[in-house]
């Protein structure tokens, strides 16, 4: 290499990197924070996060500046729980990963290597305002399920942002049919997982053999871990009794609780509420559907809400989880404050799993998922014009689209 080519590769090398700095102005920002919801705000965004928010925010020279004429921005949602990444086509097997069968094995299962992050089911929920979700398996023939991960839509290899994260359970009538037809079995085999669990940490594997316990060992190593972990157990169950013994188990133990589906969760929310446990739901759950659900209504979240419970909304499929604003907007229909409700489907679902400090707001120092909107966020008439995730703008595309934009003129599909 030349001198002179030499000097200028270490002119390169001092010259300072600049900033990646994005300024989004003269917005109605949704803070889903203490700043509540400002008109004519600025976002100030650099190298992925934000700097700054409010009316009177200095905008550098350096920030690419978008004026967005008072458009609704949120942070970008989250969903609860759903199974996105995980099945691409119910109808086919191999593209379904969450669920086990002919396989023994429960709280050791991880879901996290199951993750695609070539799903086409990725596009379709960035074009909804999605940019996180929690994703869980479904278990086999144990009551522990398995651990879920939270994952990002930001097109990565990796879409799995934090790896097994909570521990899940499957109670209830469902729990039932996994342990030879009762849900009373299905609480003492969760009782019993916990207690081997125990012994087999105690005994530091010596002098121990998998004959000595009813659970695989791998299982027990898992479940020891979680336990010492301080993550939540996520419990599947609707029937109010069922939700009141798996709260008296889990006070014993001193695991936290998250209440999935819940649809009698109201019927106890006095008890949730003060065991501060939040309930992940689908705010339109509101049919009978099985014995476990005979007290469900369309005001679970509202009244949940009410009692200081923490509401998070979930969509049980990766398909339709643009769904969840719909689901939110439902619940204010059913008396639920609009904050509330927005919170459920950004800033809950992000407490609930241990990264609020980080995702689900709008305010300095958190992540930059954002999305633009073309009308009042909770609408269905409104859509998602513009997505963030971690600061960079993500294509609004799903093969849907492109179906569409193919067959629109039939002349096209001949081409």
């Amino acid at each position: 290499m030349s001198r002179v080519w030499m000097a200028a590769a270490l002119l390169l090398f001092m010259v300072p990197v600049q900033a990646d700095v994005l300024a989004i102005t003269n917005a109605r920002v949704h803070t889903v924070d203490a700043l509540g919801t400002l008109d004519g705000a600025t976002v100030l965004i650099r190298n992925g996060r934000i700097q700054a928010v409010g009316k009177q925010v200095r905008v550098p020279a350096d920030a690419q500046r978008i004026d967005v004429d008072g458009a609704h921005l949120t942070p970008g949602l989250f969903v609860g729980l759903s199974t996105l990444g995980l099945v691409e086509i119910n109808a086919v097997a191999d593209t379904n990963d969450h669920r086990l069968s002919d396989f023994d094995g429960g709280a050791g299962f991880s879901i996290r290597r199951a993750v695609n992050p070539h799903s086409m089911l990725f596009g379709v929920a960035r074009t909804a305002g999605v940019t996180r979700s929690m994703v869980a398996p479904a278990g086999g023939e144990q009551v522990f399920a398995g651990s879920g991960s939270l994952i990002r839509l930001d097109g990565s290899p990796n879409p799995v942002s934090h790896a097994d994260v909570a521990q899940f359970a499957v109670l209830g009538s469902q729990g039932g049919q996994r342990t030879g037809g009762s849900r009373a079995a299905a609480m003492q085999q969760l009782e019993r997982g916990f207690e081997e669990a125990r012994r087999y940490g105690e005994s530091g594997d010596r002098g121990l053999r998998a004959s000595d316990f009813s659970f695989p060992v791998w299982d027990l190593a898992a479940l020891h871990a979680f336990m010492e972990s301080g993550q939540p157990l996520a419990v599947h169950a609707d029937r109010a009794s069922d939700i009141v013994h798996a709260l008296d188990i889990l006070s014993a133990w001193n695991i936290p609780m998250v209440l999935v589906g819940g649809a009698e969760a109201w019927k106890v929310a006095g008890p949730l509420a003060t065991a501060n446990v939040p309930v992940l739901l689908d705010p339109l759950g509101n049919l009978p559907q099985g014995f476990d659900r005979l007290g469900a209504r369309a005001d679970n979240a509202t009244l949940l809400h009410a009692a200081g419970v923490r509401v998070g909304i979930m969509e049980s499929s990766g398909h339709n989880v643009g769904r969840i604003r719909q689901y939110a907007g439902n619940a204010v229909a059913e008396g639920m404050p609009y904050e509330a409700a927005l919170a459920a489907i950004t800033r809950t679902p992000a407490e609930i799993w241990g990264v609020g400090d980080s995702v689900g707001r709008i305010a300095p120092g958190m992540i930059a998922d954002l999305v633009l909107w073309s009308g009042d966020p909770l609408e269905l008439a409104t859509w998602a014009e513009r997505v963030w995730i971690e600061g960079r703008e993500m294509p609004l595309d799903s093969r849907q689209m492109q179906l569409r934009d193919r067959y629109r003129d039939p002349a096209s599909a001949y081409q």
